[in-house]
């Protein structure tokens, strides 16, 4: 009996012990500065004369002050993490506190994760992961064709590697002077005025190793990053939408500023290759990641080059989209969470979406006022349309509110993390039973 409730209240025992101990911490910290200045009196008696020179008052508002600051981080620190654990997903949140309170092995192996987008959703996503247990693969589009990327894009015929360049600095294992100088931006200087350094080396890297493919790998050398990161293709393409009244446009910049309702969307070629180690990392991943990012320019273009949406529907991970907090103007106008994901899969040859991860707050009423007036609103969950699809939801306060809106990096990875466990765990328990039916059979 008392086995079974040791097992039982387990997880509560180590949670309450966890948070004892920072409070208890905090109480023997305080001790500390009383006995530190009851030590001072006691050694300097003079000090208790320095002391009565302050006003009562004003030593009363500095201890006041000081306790309610302490208390405000500690009540922020407190809040991110309930926040997090109290996730909407029942299971999820109890895979995310066993990850809280799981010690890890030194020698662990690593699970494996995919993300599949484009632009700074991508690379603001790889930020919150990289310090996390997680062997990470970033599979990139090569569509951009506006900005730093564009130009080299057109003057050199190569494929734009803003979107690379984001994603390899934000693995970089270290904030270096080299990161730092990756993303560095030149104010002027005529012909290179508005391009980012880090494009230039790449341009660079492609010219000496004569593939774009092998200067993305020679550049994640040199910046040490964590993980793998990979153009979806190494062919040179380009969108082509259509639109609601008729008309096509080919370009990704053009098709943002045509702003009218995208009716179907194709890369140009035709006659595309998939990147074999993209196609590899899908095959080998324990989850596949979509977004979060632009949903036309950053994460249907992966799934459009032939061969990668069939590979996902065969892989035996999980499928997880994150959708976006605001909508974008010229692409998803109106859109709500369910949209998004049913142009997905209307739109590509993607078979299934196992998980959707939603935000679930809107942001404050000024910032939310200065994004409306852009053009841009706050995405609706719609959980229950989703869920009708037969695709669970995970629903959060996901939201990090400066001057701009973005998913919070750390509970998002986080969130992906517990997912990645559990889709694991899952698969271990199938691999049991199917392993008991053989014994059985025999």
């Amino acid at each position: 009996m008392f086995l079974s409730l040791r097992k039982k209240f387990s997880f509560q025992v180590r949670a309450r012990r966890w948070v004892g101990f920072l409070l208890l911490g905090l109480v023997m910290m305080c001790f500390g500065f009383v006995f530190a200045a009851l030590a001072t009196i006691v050694l300097a008696p003079a000090s208790i004369e320095t002391l009565r020179s302050f006003h009562p008052i004003a030593l009363g508002l500095s201890a006041l002050s000081a306790f309610l600051i302490s208390f405000f981080w500690l009540h922020k620190g407190f809040k991110t993490a309930f926040r997090l654990l109290d996730s909407r997903d029942y299971n999820l949140s109890t895979r995310l506190r066993e990850f809280v309170f799981k010690r890890s092995s030194v020698n662990e192996k690593h699970l494996s994760m995919v993300a599949l987008g484009g632009g700074t959703g991508l690379s603001y996503l790889l930020k919150g992961l990289k310090e996390l247990p997680v062997d990470l693969t970033a599979i990139v589009t090569v569509t951009d064709d506006g900005g730093s990327s564009g130009r080299l894009r057109k003057e050199l015929q190569i494929l734009p590697p803003g979107d690379i360049r984001n994603c390899l600095v934000a693995l970089s294992r270290s904030e270096s002077l080299l990161s730092k100088l990756f993303q560095y931006r030149f104010a002027e200087g005529g012909e290179i005025e508005g391009h980012s350094f880090g494009n230039l080396f790449i341009a660079a890297m492609t010219g000496v190793m004569g593939d774009f493919g092998n200067a993305v790998r020679e550049a994640s050398s040199i910046l040490a990053i964590k993980g793998h990161v990979i153009p979806v293709t190494t062919d040179n393409v380009q969108l082509v939408a259509r639109f609601s009244d008729g008309s096509e446009v080919t370009g990704e910049t053009s098709i943002c500023n045509t702003g009218k309702r995208i009716t179907s969307i194709d890369l140009t070629p035709k006659q595309l290759t998939a990147s074999p180690e993209a196609l590899s990392a899908i095959e080998d991943a324990n989850l596949i990641v979509l977004g979060p990012g632009s949903l036309y320019t950053s994460v249907i273009p992966n799934l459009l080059v032939p061969g990668v949406a069939r590979q996902i529907n065969n892989a035996n991970a999980r499928v997880v989209y994150i959708c976006n907090v605001m909508t974008q103007p010229g692409e998803t106008d109106s859109f709500n969470a369910y949209d998004h994901v049913r142009a997905i899969l209307e739109k590509t040859e993607l078979e299934r979406i196992d998980i959707v991860v939603v935000n679930s707050r809107r942001a404050a009423k000024p910032l939310m006022a200065r994004y409306e007036s852009k053009g841009q609103f706050w995405v609706p969950p719609t959980v229950k349309k989703i869920e009708d699809k037969g695709i669970r939801v995970v629903a959060t306060d996901l939201l990090l509110e400066s001057d701009l809106l973005r998913h919070n990096p750390v509970l998002l990875a986080s969130i992906l993390v517990g997912l990645l466990n559990e889709s694991t765990a899952d698969n271990e328990h199938e691999k049991d039973i199917f392993d008991l039916q053989n014994q059985d059979e025999f």
